[in-house]
């Protein structure tokens, strides 16, 4: 009789224990419009424990936008329990009914509950039932075309209708799908206000360029905006200040209670939409640009420029596309032309949005230095693109331009002056031309002529001062100085000022003034090496090379140079000295 007292006092106990232990879920509401969101409660009663439920089941069907929780520890009687709570903020990914799963805790779980999640298409239509559980905003996506190109301009358009005071972020794109894009901002966001069935709304539109980067059957990714709108509490007790002031501050149209409004999160994405990206055709060949429009054009530096052997003379190129970005244009290629040395610099592309589109641009300079005078032709450029208004290949072509290259100044192929010639058709054959008596000065004049004698001989030796005084040392531009200056530039890499003084340095050392460029300088000096580092030097003035452009040959060429003439300057001093 004891053991049996004993057992039912014991199972009175644990049912007792038991009762007192619960675990409940409940939500703010049951149905909600699409994006918005819903505060999901899970209650712990029980003992004390460090023990907390598993939430991650929620992740499949719902974006936890918060999580927190509170606790409150009570001792009765000398007993312990504990009062727990955790709040999670949630946004339904999918419409219709969707299930909040159980949950446990220990031996304890809670019940399973259905919510309804309303379309946001309804968004400003007329909507039954309480105006909290119509939709607020509406989310869409809009594409074209859905049939494109790989690699042609997409146009999507994100539209959000606003019924209740939306402020939020700018779009993301999410999802797998977005490796398969590349995505461009067409322009800013329009703001419009609209009036559907009596109701006011805004529509706010976001515009982007999307470039499919493989074909087949595609998803556009999908787009995703966060946000919030605020709601006054209907609870007048959380404004303090509403007994005081009333609802109205100093009739301005706002109280207190806006002060302490709620802040409502807000998630909408898009539909998806499928996009069937063509492949290139069959006759494509080379690079391929599925463009709305392209355009080839250049610019000569000078604007109308003179070809002289040795002269460098700039021109730069460029073509234009709309509908294709800046890495989808091909570099611009220079023909070789005989008789021309060509420095291409590196080109340079960008890309950028006008009147709605994406228009990229690439251009590339290129130096001309003529190497022999003459006629001749330099090369078209043609660039072959695929039309998307005409669905066919088009080629882009800049004419050929047809040149005449002069002369070098100064140099041997300049023109020589004509001569002089008497005529002698109406002279006798075979007879002298018959002589003029010398004129003889008048004595009257003879005065005048030692007058002009006299003034002839003090400007001349005006002029030898001029000439022959001598230079300021902090002028000093004698071949022995230049050369100091060209050895320093070339350690320095000042390959402008190297060529400043390499030029000047070739009309002292060769008593031409007439030297203009690099190349007579190399024909005077003709030396195979000298030549080659001139030409090198003359590259990286007009390229990009000039950055990688090291001066220790060409210091080694210069320095070759000058000892070979300073030994043919001693020879011609001591052979007159050795046949006197």
């Amino acid at each position: 009789m004891k053991k049996l007292l004993l057992s039912f006092v014991l199972c009175v106990f644990l049912v007792a224990e038991a009762q007192a232990q619960s675990l409940r879920a409940s939500v703010n509401r049951t149905t909600l419009p699409e994006g918005e969101t819903l505060v999901l409660n899970v209650d712990y009663d029980g003992k004390d424990t460090n023990e907390k439920p598993d939430f991650s089941a929620l992740e499949q069907n719902f974006k936890i936008y918060s999580q927190g929780q509170s606790f409150l520890t009570n001792i009765i009687n000398g007993k312990m329990s504990q009062t727990r709570q955790w709040n999670l903020v949630l946004i339904p990914k999918l419409k219709g009914q969707i299930i909040i799963p159980s949950f446990t805790l220990g031996q304890l779980k809670s019940d399973p509950i259905t919510i309804n999640v309303v379309n946001a298409a309804a968004a400003a239509q007329p909507q039954s039932g309480t105006e909290d559980m119509a939709p607020r905003f509406a989310f869409k996506a809009k594409a074209s075309p859905l049939t494109p190109y790989v690699q042609q301009q997409v146009n999507l358009e994100l539209t959000l209708l606003d019924t209740g005071g939306f402020q939020g972020e700018m779009p993301v794109f999410e999802g797998d799908e977005a490796k398969d894009w590349t995505i461009k901002l067409l322009k800013e966001p329009t703001v419009a206000t609209k009036v559907v069935n009596g109701k006011s709304l805004r529509e706010i539109k976001f515009y982007y360029a999307l470039f499919p980067q493989k074909s087949g059957d595609l998803i556009i990714p999908k787009a995703s905006i966060n946000g919030y709108y605020l709601t006054k509490s209907n609870r007048r007790n959380r404004d303090p200040f509403a007994d005081l002031f009333g609802d109205d501050l100093v009739g301005m149209g706002f109280g207190f209670s806006d002060m302490f409004a709620n802040r409502n999160p807000v998630y909408l994405t898009t539909e998806p939409i499928k996009v069937q990206v063509k492949a290139m055709p069959q006759n494509a060949s080379g690079w391929w640009i599925p463009a709305g429009d392209l355009k080839l054009f250049s610019e000569w530096n000078p604007e109308k420029p003179v070809f002289r052997v040795g002269d460098a003379v700039s021109r730069t190129v460029y073509l234009r596309a709309t509908g294709v970005i800046d890495t989808q244009l091909p570099d611009i290629k220079f023909a070789a032309l005989e008789g021309m040395k060509q420095y291409p610099e590196k080109p340079l592309a960008e890309a950028k949005v006008e009147n709605g589109e994406i228009v990229a641009i690439k251009k590339a300079a290129n130096v001309y230095i003529p190497t022999k005078a003459g006629k001749m032709t330099i090369p078209a450029v043609t660039v072959r693109w695929f039309d998307i208004n005409q669905q066919e290949f088009a080629t882009a072509t800049l004419p050929a331009t047809e040149i005449e290259v002069l002369p070098a100044i100064g140099g041997n192929e300049a023109s020589q002056p004509a001569l002089e010639t008497t005529d002698t058709a109406s002279q006798p054959e075979n007879l002298p031309a018959p002589e003029q008596p010398a004129p003889q000065p008048s004595p009257n004049n003879t005065w005048q002529v030692y007058l002009w004698i006299a003034a002839a001989f003090v400007a001349g030796i005006l002029l030898s001062y001029l000439l022959f005084r001598p230079k300021a040392s902090g002028a000093d531009k004698s071949v022995g100085a230049l050369t100091k200056l060209i050895l320093a530039a070339a350690k320095s890499k000042d390959i402008r000022a190297l060529r400043d003084h390499l030029i000047e340095w070739a009309r002292k050392y060769f008593h031409d003034e007439n030297i203009s460029n690099l190349k007579q300088v190399s024909d005077y000096v003709k030396d195979k090496d000298f030549e080659a580092e001139v030409n090198k030097l003359a590259a990286a003035l007009y390229s990009e090379e000039g950055k990688n452009w090291h001066g220790k040959d060409f210091l080694t060429a210069f320095e070759k140079i000058c000892k070979n003439k300073r030994k043919s300057k001693d020879q011609e001093q001591l052979l007159p000295k050795l046949y006197k």
